[in-house]
């Protein structure tokens, strides 16, 4: 049996140090971090000494100038001191006293989870954490990191980050937004709909969801009558039937008034066509019910400019709209903040209520948005990447036309960055994505008007080149080219990989796969005979482990899962999808595999 081995200049006995080339961190950083981890964790106790700058530089191999700097950084903090002649040791006042650990008490079953209501049944769709790891994600809203302008993130959070701006966040006290970014969005961002707003007209939230959840809670009570203009937000619905709501959908009304005050909400993912009449009769019949309208806008970046109309409220001469937008996904820096508008009265109401949830966003990330609209960079942005888009849009059209017009109907809105697929009635969406996402295509089941299911499939997250193959893939699995694996490896039409074919597929390679219970799961099979293994939506269920080949199979063992266990397997590769036999020749799992970048390019030189 072949162990796995490690670099022996990668690591340190008593300290178990290890560096990783491929992190987005530097190594100097990723020492720093391995340092205060053993100090804290007590490995390193106060008063120990470390070894020199050379000693630890040979041991864990790396230059001798990155320990140089590490040590320098951590001295500067006081968790380290350096002695002249003596060397360098952990401070003995350093904060990192751990006191005895008391018996933690209660389990899963423990007086707090009696208390806990019957958890909300969640079958809404969750996108993978890892989903820029499969080769073709179809997630609408997903943004891959070639659309992000990270040169501009990183001047404008500079700015947001000088030494004035930080002294100012300290004599901050109120819970009013930034006045700044107030402006900008004033000045730049609502005239793109056609609003003029006042600064006691908006409000900033964490994000349009957040929003959204907000106004719900102000409006809606026992009773409230909320008509959807289509599907709104799985998340946003329970709540209403929380609370009780009696909804329904705006369909219902084609014919018959709306109900007495109603609270209707349009859906980001549904825009009015041009040059229709459409949203005046929407707000006459608003009007006619003295009802409210919630605009849940669509995000701006996902719409070309040419198809850019005003917005429900800037036609809205009673004040009877709420405004919920948010800054374009598709270029920001993390969670893209959520604004609304409305009249000074209730965005006052809905700032007691922030207030009192504690869900302002943070100064340091307004600040930053408000240089990076200011400087310009947001209107660029915003051009730029809706170029890339228009691109995208159109070769998802034309693939879609191409592979699968016989067979489905296919659906877009005005601007809009993403196609609805209606599949045969005979398909099952949900069971169907989970398929398409075992050969690497992620789709988003969701619902059309009327509750007829389709897929939705975007474009924010896919590089254009790959749009056809993915589309082809999907067209293959629609129409049963993609058979289902072989429950048995006698009735694989592919020979198992063997030897340094095996080895060299799996040194490195990075598999995603579904749990029995369905969540993604993804296993990182390390070159030197590590494995991680990381499961669910959060990545809260982690485990490492080992692996090896003997005799033309492949062997793990993990520390936890599976029982801690040996097994072994045929591993059979058919393009993007890796299939195990075990040792019973039956059919184990299937995963999707993929490669880091600096790994790929790694096997790639390889002869």
């Amino acid at each position: 049996m072949n162990s796995p081995t490690r670099h022996p200049s990668r690591s340190m006995d008593d300290l178990n140090i290890v560096l990783d080339p491929a992190s987005p961190l530097s190594l100097q950083h990723q020492l720093r971090q391995k340092l205060i981890d053993a100090i804290h964790r007590g490995v390193l106790r106060p008063g120990r000494r470390l070894p020199s700058s050379r000693s630890l530089a040979e041991r864990i191999g790396v230059a001798r100038n990155t320990v140089s700097l590490a040590y320098d950084a951590l001295i500067a903090e006081n968790h380290l001191v350096s002695r002249a002649r003596s060397g360098i040791f952990v401070a003995t006042d350093v904060p990192s006293v751990r006191i005895a650990v008391g018996q933690r008490g209660g389990g899963l079953e423990g007086p707090l989870a009696t208390r806990l209501p019957p958890a909300p049944k969640d079958e809404g769709f969750r996108c993978p954490g890892n989903w820029h790891q499969y080769p073709f994600p179809f997630i609408e809203g997903c943004v891959d990191a070639a659309l992000l302008p990270n040169p501009e993130w990183r001047e404008a959070l500079r700015l947001a980050c000088s030494r004035h701006e930080i002294e100012a966040w300290s004599r901050s006290t109120t819970d009013m937004d930034d006045a700044e970014l107030i402006e900008e969005i004033r000045g730049k961002v609502l005239p793109i709909r056609g609003m003029d707003a006042t600064p006691d007209e908006i409000l900033i939230t964490l994000s349009a969801r957040h929003a959204l959840q907000l106004v719900g809670s102000l409006l809606v009570g026992r009773g409230t009558p909320v008509v959807l203009e289509a599907p709104v937000d799985e998340e946003f619905e329970r709540r209403m039937r929380d609370r009780q709501a009696d909804l329904s959908m705006l369909d219902e009304y084609v014919d018959r008034p709306l109900p007495r005050a109603a609270v209707v909400v349009t859906s980001a993912r549904r825009s009015f066509p041009l040059n229709s009449s459409r949203p005046r009769q929407l707000l006459a019949l608003i009007n006619a019910a003295d009802g409210v309208l919630v605009e849940h806008d669509m995000p701006p970046g996902a719409r070309d400019g040419s198809h850019v109309a005003p917005a429900l409220r800037a036609m809205d001469a009673q004040g009877r709209v709420i405004y919920i937008g948010n800054l374009s996904p598709a270029v920001s820096c993390g969670e893209s903040l959520g604004v609304v508008a409305s009249v000074p009265a209730f965005i006052e109401r809905l700032r007691q209520l922030r207030r009192i949830q504690g869900t302002a966003p943070p100064t340091l990330i307004q600040r930053g948005w408000s240089y990076f609209i200011g400087l310009g960079h947001y209107s660029a942005a915003l051009a730029r990447t809706g170029r890339v888009l228009e691109g995208r849009r159109i070769a998802l059209r034309d693939a879609l036309n191409h592979y699968l017009h016989q067979r489905v109907s296919i659906k877009t809105l005005p601007g809009a960055s993403a196609y609805w697929v209606s599949l045969p009635e005979t398909f099952d969406t949900r069971d169907f994505a989970r398929q398409a996402a075992a050969i690497g295509v992620l789709v988003e089941p969701t619902r059309l008007e009327g509750g007829r299911e389709a897929l939705c499939m975007g474009i924010t997250g896919i590089a254009e080149e790959k749009i056809r193959d993915g589309v082809r893939n999907l067209s293959r699995l629609i129409r049963g080219d993609l058979a289902m694996a072989p429950r048995h490896i006698d009735d694989e039409p592919i020979a198992p990989l063997r030897g340094a074919a095996l080895r060299r597929t799996m040194a490195g390679a990075t598999l995603l796969y579904s749990t029995v219970y369905g969540d993604p799961a993804t296993l990182e099979i390390r070159s030197n005979g590590e494995m991680v293994g990381i499961a669910g939506y959060s990545g809260e269920d982690c485990d490492r482990g080992r692996w090896w080949i003997e005799e033309g199979r492949w062997y793990r063992c993990w520390q936890r899962w599976a029982y801690a266990e040996t097994s072994s397997y045929a591993v059979v590769v058919d393009g993007d999808q890796l299939r195990w036999y075990g040792a019973d020749g039956i059919l184990a799992d299937t995963a999707v595999i993929t490669r880091s970048g600096s790994t790929a390019r790694k096997q790639a030189r390889k002869p």
